[in-house]
């Protein structure tokens, strides 16, 4: 039985080991997104909608593990395909798009900012430039709002209702699908 016990252990040791070496990676490299250009007509990263929907599920996933909380079911996941649209208003017919997905975690409202200060931690360390942070500790709420520059990905941890529920947002940047003719303005 003894036995039985430590291999278990040693798996489940094993097991995080490698889901925090694939959330830091996740977390450093945003999957290998680019900088955006205020130029209407430079060439947009590709990436298929597929694609962009495992990053951000990665991502919001790793966002969780930092926090030290599990995504469930009860609420979402969220998956919001938007087309771009451009500095001018301007939509084009080429496919191009952003994502935002969301999940959400049961977390009793007095953790909720313990857990979004782990995070937040974690995210400065891989390039998350944390644009906002408000704690409101009569009230047990946090919002956190961050970007990451090099990788042009947004993100937010924040406090929602119903109660003791906690958001874990991505948006990424415009993306033109693999294969699609960039439309020129």
């Amino acid at each position: 039985m003894a036995k039985y016990r430590s291999e278990a252990t040693a798996k489940l040791l094993r097991r995080t080991r490698l889901i925090v070496l694939a959330a830091s990676v996740i977390l450093s490299t945003g999957a290998c997104m680019s900088q955006q250009s205020n130029d209407p007509n430079k060439p947009l990263p590709r990436k298929s909608r597929e694609d962009s929907l495992a990053w951000a599920k990665n991502y919001t996933s790793a966002m969780a593990h930092y926090a030290g909380v599990k995504a469930g079911d009860k609420y979402g996941p969220y998956t919001d395909f938007e087309d771009c649209v451009g500095e001018n208003d301007e939509v084009a017919d080429d496919g191009r798009y952003t994502l935002t997905y969301t999940v959400y975690a049961s977390l009793p409202r007095e953790e909720h900012i313990p857990a979004v200060r782990k995070l937040r931690a974690v995210l400065k360390q891989h390039g998350v430039d944390v644009s906002s942070y408000e704690e409101r500790p009569h009230s047990h709420e946090v919002i956190l709002d961050g970007h990451h520059e090099k990788e042009d990905f947004s993100l937010i941890a924040d406090t929602v209702k119903p109660p003791n529920t906690l958001r874990l947002s991505v948006s990424t940047p415009c993306f033109l699908p693999p294969g699609a003719k960039q439309q020129k303005f």
